[in-house]
Protein backbone atom coordinates (compact mmCIF):
# COMPACT_ATOMS: atom_id res chain seq x y z
CA UNK A 1 0.00 0.00 0.00
CA UNK A 2 1.63 3.66 -0.89
CA UNK A 3 2.15 6.13 1.69
CA UNK A 4 -0.75 8.05 0.75
CA UNK A 5 -2.81 4.87 1.08
CA UNK A 6 -1.94 4.59 4.56
CA UNK A 7 -2.50 7.63 5.45
CA UNK A 8 -5.79 7.69 4.36
CA UNK A 9 -6.20 4.26 6.13
CA UNK A 10 -4.78 6.16 9.13
CA UNK A 11 -7.23 9.19 8.64
CA UNK A 12 -10.33 6.91 8.18
CA UNK A 13 -9.09 5.00 11.20
CA UNK A 14 -9.28 8.19 13.44
CA UNK A 15 -12.43 9.32 12.35
CA UNK A 16 -14.50 6.04 13.25
CA UNK A 17 -12.83 6.02 16.67
CA UNK A 18 -14.51 9.65 17.13
CA UNK A 19 -17.76 8.70 15.22
CA UNK A 20 -18.50 6.41 17.76
CA UNK A 21 -17.38 8.49 21.19
CA UNK A 22 -18.49 11.59 19.65
CA UNK A 23 -22.26 12.66 18.17
CA UNK A 24 -22.27 14.11 15.09
CA UNK A 25 -24.89 16.85 15.78
CA UNK A 26 -21.88 17.93 18.41
CA UNK A 27 -19.29 18.05 15.75
CA UNK A 28 -21.52 19.64 13.22
CA UNK A 29 -22.46 22.30 16.31
CA UNK A 30 -18.32 22.85 16.37
CA UNK A 31 -17.58 23.00 12.98
CA UNK A 32 -20.62 26.22 12.68
CA UNK A 33 -19.23 28.07 15.28
CA UNK A 34 -15.73 27.08 14.23
CA UNK A 35 -17.48 28.81 10.81
CA UNK A 36 -19.47 31.69 12.31
CA UNK A 37 -15.79 32.59 13.61
CA UNK A 38 -14.12 32.66 10.42
CA UNK A 39 -16.55 34.39 8.93
CA UNK A 40 -16.47 37.27 11.75
CA UNK A 41 -12.80 37.57 11.50
CA UNK A 42 -13.03 37.83 7.91
CA UNK A 43 -15.44 40.42 7.88
CA UNK A 44 -12.99 42.29 10.26
CA UNK A 45 -9.77 42.00 8.48
CA UNK A 46 -11.38 43.21 5.06
CA UNK A 47 -13.43 46.17 7.10
CA UNK A 48 -10.11 47.11 8.88
CA UNK A 49 -8.03 47.00 5.50
CA UNK A 50 -11.02 49.42 3.70
CA UNK A 51 -10.54 51.79 6.15
CA UNK A 52 -7.11 52.07 5.68
CA UNK A 53 -7.67 52.25 1.60
CA UNK A 54 -9.84 55.08 2.65
CA UNK A 55 -13.10 53.57 1.66
CA UNK A 56 -16.55 53.11 3.36
CA UNK A 57 -16.82 49.57 4.58
CA UNK A 58 -20.28 50.45 5.66
CA UNK A 59 -20.84 50.13 1.39
CA UNK A 60 -19.70 46.82 1.33
CA UNK A 61 -22.96 44.92 1.64
CA UNK A 62 -21.40 41.25 2.12
CA UNK A 63 -20.10 42.42 5.91
CA UNK A 64 -23.19 42.03 7.37
CA UNK A 65 -22.41 38.45 7.49
CA UNK A 66 -20.04 39.26 9.52
CA UNK A 67 -22.38 41.16 12.12
CA UNK A 68 -24.63 38.44 11.74
CA UNK A 69 -22.51 35.58 12.44
CA UNK A 70 -20.85 38.36 15.35
CA UNK A 71 -24.97 38.13 16.86
CA UNK A 72 -25.43 33.83 16.48
CA UNK A 73 -21.85 33.76 18.88
CA UNK A 74 -22.97 36.10 21.12
CA UNK A 75 -26.41 34.47 21.65
CA UNK A 76 -24.35 31.33 22.46
CA UNK A 77 -22.17 32.73 23.87
CA UNK A 78 -19.35 31.52 22.44
CA UNK A 79 -16.00 31.67 25.21
CA UNK A 80 -12.50 30.79 25.11
CA UNK A 81 -13.18 27.29 26.74
CA UNK A 82 -16.15 26.63 23.94
CA UNK A 83 -13.27 27.55 21.16
CA UNK A 84 -10.71 25.69 22.36
CA UNK A 85 -13.61 22.71 22.89
CA UNK A 86 -14.62 22.98 19.29
CA UNK A 87 -10.92 22.97 18.53
CA UNK A 88 -10.74 19.74 20.09
CA UNK A 89 -13.29 17.83 18.79
CA UNK A 90 -13.13 18.89 15.20
CA UNK A 91 -9.08 18.93 14.86
CA UNK A 92 -9.06 15.73 13.09
CA UNK A 93 -12.22 16.13 10.75
CA UNK A 94 -10.61 17.45 7.59
CA UNK A 95 -7.23 16.68 6.51
CA UNK A 96 -6.29 16.91 2.57
CA UNK A 97 -3.13 17.22 3.21
CA UNK A 98 -3.34 21.25 2.44
CA UNK A 99 -5.23 20.60 -0.62
CA UNK A 100 -8.26 22.80 -0.11
CA UNK A 101 -6.37 25.68 1.22
CA UNK A 102 -3.86 25.19 -1.80
CA UNK A 103 -7.05 25.51 -4.35
CA UNK A 104 -8.60 28.53 -2.10
CA UNK A 105 -4.76 30.64 -2.47
CA UNK A 106 -4.75 29.50 -5.84
CA UNK A 107 -8.62 31.23 -6.15
CA UNK A 108 -7.45 33.97 -4.95
CA UNK A 109 -4.64 34.94 -6.08
CA UNK A 110 -6.06 34.73 -9.57
CA UNK A 111 -9.17 36.92 -8.20
CA UNK A 112 -7.02 38.87 -6.60
CA UNK A 113 -5.04 39.29 -10.34
CA UNK A 114 -7.94 41.28 -11.15
CA UNK A 115 -7.36 44.46 -9.01
CA UNK A 116 -3.67 44.77 -8.90
CA UNK A 117 -4.14 47.28 -12.21
CA UNK A 118 -6.16 49.39 -9.87
CA UNK A 119 -9.86 48.36 -10.53
CA UNK A 120 -11.95 48.13 -7.42
CA UNK A 121 -15.00 45.62 -6.82
CA UNK A 122 -18.71 46.91 -6.64
CA UNK A 123 -18.81 47.15 -2.80
CA UNK A 124 -22.40 47.21 -2.88
CA UNK A 125 -22.55 43.82 -4.60
CA UNK A 126 -19.38 41.95 -3.71
CA UNK A 127 -19.18 38.94 -2.27
CA UNK A 128 -16.88 38.42 0.34
CA UNK A 129 -14.58 36.28 -1.57
CA UNK A 130 -14.55 39.18 -4.02
CA UNK A 131 -13.56 41.72 -1.55
CA UNK A 132 -10.85 39.32 0.02
CA UNK A 133 -9.21 39.21 -2.86
CA UNK A 134 -9.31 43.03 -3.63
CA UNK A 135 -8.06 43.55 0.38
CA UNK A 136 -5.29 40.75 -0.56
CA UNK A 137 -4.68 42.44 -4.02
CA UNK A 138 -3.58 45.73 -2.16
CA UNK A 139 -2.14 44.03 0.46
CA UNK A 140 0.40 42.68 -2.11
CA UNK A 141 1.02 45.58 -4.43
CA UNK A 142 4.23 47.45 -4.38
Amino acid sequence: MSVIGQDIKRWLTRLETRAQTMPWTDRQAAHYRKTLRAIVAICEAIRERLLLMGLDPALAVSLLRGEQAAAHLAAIPDSVTLRAADQAMTSGDQNDNGGAASMITARMQRMAALYRDGAQPDLANASLTELFAFCFAMEKSP
